[in-house]
């Protein structure tokens, strides 16, 4: 099928009555965000804000919310899952002279139809801001607390490459706007943008980062997809759409994917940070202040009448949480593959995307355990830092299923194992990984475990307990 731009998926959103139109002028400082929380959970549908004060562009939000991925260009959950797994399958027999060389050559052929193509796109399709016009301000990013940093674009797609290398980095983090020309990246300490920043910084060299707002759908689901590391989130984007994906290269120092509303493309040099990022999470806290990168933004390159798109902060009414949905789909598809016993699995928006819970049937204490290290080991989400292993029969989507399986099943001397974390820590008092196994197996085998697992599993219950400040 053909690879969806963002402004066909809203057109298609629109078409079948599922955009509410919003034309009285609205604040982007937590009242916009509030409109687009209680429309988006009493309708179900996406939110166009026309007038947002003080700004240039109109916005819509919760486009990927309640839907199913065939309304936005990407077929059915099941038709995707089959195509991921069909690249997945061709690395059973890596070896040629194992296989069929005819299905080798047609495998090669297949995955040539995927890969990233540079286009032609005519001028009279975008416009290039630059220079003294320049003016990220007067782009409708949201404050969900009057306790943020900054406005924040949320679930934009950022490309990341170091100026000396041909390695492009793909993924979604938010965006703060600081000013007319500085844009700050929130940047969780395990995330592959942390290690691609420092790693250019050791270097001196500068990153070239071009934020995609609004980007399409395609390409939006394999920014999240940080576990596939190898294919690239650019081929995997067209491998997901089944066909390409586009890129144009009007900006020499990046490629730029076909079909996004707005790139604001600028570089940060070596050491340019600012503590900062105290961005809403959807445990209703705030990030905690660490420094960030800063990008220095150098040109706008905007569709002819673009529409801005970010998603609101919330545990449920969100575009964040709806493709985290979908990202968790693909995940139990991957871990099947080779750990059978693996249910169901959930990483909890409710936790702020720090714990997942895998359901299990029948595995042994020592197979979980290397389960959870192989988890906690390829990035599925960068604040990630414990896996709770439960029975089959345990919704994972359910809070309080969790924390009775937890309650009933974990003794802290032997179910909790920490392990010391590689990347930094999401505060100072969770320095390590953990792996709870809250099966009700009789035959778990005891794991040496420090003094810090009784505290470590009190801090879990807390943060499962469904505390939020008041007002949020």
């Amino acid at each position: 099928m053909p690879y969806l731009a963002f402004s066909e998926a809203v057109r298609r959103l629109e078409e079948a009555g599922e955009v509410v139109s919003i034309e009285e002028e609205v604040s982007a400082e937590v009242e916009a965000p509030l409109v687009i929380r209680e429309l988006a959970s009493s309708t179900g549908k996406a939110v166009l804000l026309s007038r947002v004060k003080g700004k240039d562009y109109p916005l819509v939000s919760g486009v990927y919310y309640r839907r199913q991925p065939q309304l936005l260009g990407l077929g059915s959950l099941e038709d995707v899952g089959q195509r991921y797994l069909s690249w997945l399958s061709m690395f059973d027999n890596p070896l040629l002279e194992q296989v069929d060389k005819l299905s080798a050559i047609a495998s090669i052929a297949w995955l040539s139809d995927h890969f990233p193509r540079v286009v032609s796109v005519s001028p009279s399709q975008f416009k290039v801001i630059q220079g003294y016009e320049l003016d990220a301000a007067s782009i409708p990013a949201l404050r969900h607390s009057v306790e943020e940093d900054a406005a924040y674009i949320v679930n934009p797609v950022v490309l990341l490459k170091p100026s000396r290398s041909k390695n492009l980095v793909v993924l979604s983090l938010p965006v703060g706007v600081l000013d007319e020309r500085t844009l700050l990246l929130v940047v969780p300490p395990r995330s592959r943008a942390y290690h691609v920043i420092g790693e250019a910084a050791a270097s001196r060299d500068r990153v070239i980062a071009a934020v995609l707002v609004g980007a399409p759908p395609p390409l939006q689901l394999a920014a999240a997809i940080e576990w596939a590391g190898s294919p690239g989130a650019l081929f995997l984007s067209g491998l997901l759409s089944g066909s390409y994906t586009p890129i144009t290269r009007i900006v020499d120092e990046i490629p730029l994917p076909v079909g996004a509303e707005a790139a604001l493309v600028g570089e940060i040099e070596p050491g340019d940070t600012r503590p900062g990022g105290r961005v809403m999470l959807e445990d209703g806290y705030l990030a905690p202040e660490l420094p960030h990168p800063v990008v220095r933004l150098r040109r706008l390159v905007l569709q002819k009448s673009p529409v801005f798109y970010t998603s609101i902060i919330d545990r449920e009414a969100s575009d964040v949480v709806e493709i985290s949905r979908w990202r968790d789909f693909f995940l139990l598809l991957y871990l099947r593959r080779f750990a059978p016993f693996v249910k169901n699995l959930r990483i909890l928006p409710d936790d702020a995307f720090r714990t997942i819970v895998v359901s299990v049937e029948r595995a042994s204490a020592r197979d979980l355990l290397k389960l959870g290290m192989f988890i906690l080991s390829i990035n599925v989400s960068p604040r990630l830092d414990t896996v709770v292993f439960v029975d089959r029969d345990v919704d994972v989507n359910s809070p309080p299923d969790i924390l009775r399986a937890l309650l009933r099943n974990v003794d802290p001397g032997k179910d909790v194992t920490l392990m010391p974390s590689q990347g930094g820590s999401r505060d100072a008092e969770a320095e390590n990984y953990a792996i709870v196994d809250a099966t009700s197996s009789r035959s778990k085998a005891a794991v040496e475990a420090g003094g810090e697992t009784a505290s470590r599993l009190k801090e879990l219950v807390k943060r499962l307990a469904l505390q939020r400040p008041s007002g949020f």
